[in-house]
Formats: C-alpha cells, sequence, structure tokens
C-alpha cells in the first residue's frame, strides 16, 4: 500500500468525507451498543437451548452493523488517516512526511483540522 501524506490543504480537503465516515462509525456504534443490549436482554428467550428466531434476527443485525463498522474503518484507512486510540471519534492524518506526529488532527466536531502536536495536549 502506497504511503499517504498531506500538507494542510489537501488535510482540509479530506474533511468532507472524514465527516461523512466518522458519521457512519459513529451510528453503526451507537447500533452495535444498542443491539448487543438487546441480545443479552433476548438471552431469556431462549426454550431448550435454542434461540428464538428475534435473537437470531437480532444477532444477524448485529454482525452486519459490525461489517459496516469495520469497512468505515478501512475507508480512513486507506485514505491513510485512522481513529485515534485514546479518543476514539478524534481521526489522525498523515503529515507531508506520512507520520501522524507530523500530520493533523480532527475530532468530529471542530470545522477544521489542527497540528496532531496541539491535539495531543
Amino acid at each position: 500500500m502506497k504511503l499517504s501524506s498531506y500538507d494542510r490543504s489537501g488535510a482540509e480537503h479530506l474533511l468532507p468525507l472524514l465527516r461523512s465516515i466518522a458519521s457512519e462509525i459513529l451510528e453503526r456504534s451507537d447500533a452495535i451498543e444498542a443491539l448487543e443490549e438487546k441480545l443479552l436482554a433476548l438471552r431469556s428467550t431462549w426454550k431448550d437451548g435454542k434461540a428464538s428466531d428475534e435473537y437470531l434476527n437480532v444477532q444477524s443485525e448485529l454482525s452486519n452493523q459490525r461489517r459496516e463498522a469495520r469497512l468505515s474503518r478501512l475507508e480512513l484507512s486507506r485514505l491513510g488517516c485512522t481513529l485515534d486510540e485514546d479518543r476514539p471519534l478524534r481521526v489522525l492524518i498523515p503529515g507531508e512526511d506520512g507520520s501522524f506526529d507530523a500530520g493533523y488532527a480532527w475530532d468530529g466536531t471542530l470545522d477544521a483540522i489542527i497540528p496532531a502536536t496541539a491535539a495531543a495536549t
């Protein structure tokens, strides 16, 4: 895979796409959490050690949501970006040298990117 790098202008041009991807990840994360809770509640509907149809349907939807969330993170990766492990919805963008340390960050609440060094504080 080719190393991605962005100057400030290039990173700023990513913002609309990053907003869209981050929104997708957030929606999928919320759906996953709700479905996991529903699965726990539906455990009591099992009969004779077999899951109910509703349980199986929720389990299937949960699998779909997890797959779509993985695909959204993969889309970020293809851009050379990644989610910050310390702040899950902050997107790190590689700088001109290809590193995140010299790059930029977007936290989902700002209308602009900031230098990654400023985001670390």
